[in-house]
């Protein structure tokens, strides 16, 4: 009777079997962007973003706001900031 193959062995020889060639996985450039990297927005061409974390209820309350007004988060954003900002700045 053999000797069974150890766990140890047999993970090694499934890793070895299973790795991709790099190569093979390296886009081949046809000038569209890759997929999963989203080109920017012509309308957010040459803008800062700025990430703010907020709490859920807060997050759902604005949410709310923009479908109400049909508009959208990062529109209904803008106008609250540049709104503060007139009430707030001395330029």
């Amino acid at each position: 009777m053999s000797k069974r193959p150890s766990l140890a062995t047999s993970m090694k020889a499934l890793a070895e079997d299973t790795t991709p060639d790099p190569v093979a996985l390296t886009p081949k450039s046809t000038g569209a962007p890759a997929p999963g990297i989203a080109k920017p927005a012509a309308t957010r061409a040459g803008m800062k973003r700025l990430l703010t974390p907020v709490a859920p209820e807060l997050h759902k309350r604005l949410k709310l706001l923009a479908v109400k007004q049909d508009t959208t988060l990062e529109a209904l954003t803008r106008a609250a900031l540049e709104s503060y900002l007139s009430q707030h700045d001395s330029n």
